[in-house]
């Protein structure tokens, strides 16, 4: 989806695609406050900061230049595409680094996946609402992510396959959005399907529970 609505907030002037991510992790937090434990949305709080801080100060890398000539800029910007990915790759490595002490078994799978699943399909439906792209696009992934995740969260999630399930019908979805599989949200739902699918191997085959 292409971004096309800017939203003021006091003093800053947010892009409608900030503003969904923004609204998206409080929407996902309660939710997963209130189907799961506490230990959940708190590792789900964190990996939000994490990602933020990373964002932002993304900015360094990709105009260092500007950040030292005024560092007021890393208020008011980031490092775009970059820091996304950046964000994101920090985030699962912060994530799997944190696997041992989480002590995840068999059925954490399935709020895991409820995570990763929910945000994407959240933050999707969310800037649809906001921006304003082709009619067509916006219909189908209001009505294909919606009816793709009703189906695995409450009938697939504990599978092993339903992370690759939802990446898979997320990308046929791509295909009829503005940018295609060439967009941001592709990538970054490619590296959390790699983070899921990892964490998935090591509990299920490696610790031999099924």
């Amino acid at each position: 989806m292409i971004n096309t609505e800017w939203y003021s907030i006091r003093a800053l002037t947010l892009p409608a695609t900030a503003v969904a991510l923004l609204i998206t992790f409080f929407i996902v937090w309660l939710i997963l406050r209130v189907q799961f434990s506490k230990k959940w949305s708190e590792v789900y709080a964190d990996a939000n900061f994490t990602f933020l801080i990373v964002w932002k100060l993304s900015l360094l890398v990709t105009d260092f230049k500007a950040v030292v000539n005024n560092p007021m800029t890393l208020l008011y910007f980031n490092g775009g595409t970059i820091g996304v990915y950046l964000g994101v790759i920090v985030v699962s490595l912060q994530i799997w680094r944190k696997r041992h002490n989480l002590q995840l078994e068999k059925q954490d799978i399935i709020p895991c996946s409820w995570a990763i699943i929910l945000t994407q399909s959240i933050y999707q439906m969310i800037v649809v609402l906001l921006n304003d792209n082709t009619t067509s696009s916006e219909i189908i992934t209001l009505v294909v992510l919606s009816v793709l995740t009703i189906i695995i969260l409450w009938k697939l999630a504990a599978m092993k396959q339903a992370l690759l399930l939802y990446t898979v019908g997320y990308l046929i979805v791509a295909l009829f959005q503005t940018l295609g599989i060439w967009q941001t949200t592709v990538g970054v739902s490619v590296v959390l399907l790699c983070l899921g699918l990892a964490i998935q191997y090591e509990r299920i085959n490696v610790g031999g529970k099924e």
